[in-house]
């Protein structure tokens, strides 16, 4: 389950602009709950293992194992899941 549905169905001008306030009155706390869901869901990664991150999921310890990266520092995992998706598709 998502922690935030963004899509909800508000009819009255009261209820958007009650959700407004509720998604952006407390946009760090918002910020620490979404980066624990992603590394919580993405946890088994080989990208976050290979960091070291070890199931942590705050932001203090994202910010301390995961290094600012370039396109390029990415390029060999990014063209290794691409030719491995390749392959899949020409079997």
């Amino acid at each position: 389950m998502a922690l935030l549905d963004l899509n909800p169905v508000l009819k009255t001008d009261e209820e958007r602009l009650r959700f407004i306030d509720e998604v952006t009155k407390d946009v760090g706390r918002l910020q620490d709950r979404v980066l624990a869901e992603i590394l919580s869901k993405n946890a088994d990664t080989e990208y976050l293992q290979r960091h070291g991150l070890g199931g942590a999921t705050d932001g203090a310890t994202f910010k301390a194992k995961i290094p600012v990266v370039t396109y390029d520092d990415l390029r060999p995992d990014i063209e290794r899941i691409a030719n491995a998706l390749r392959h899949q598709v020409e079997r």
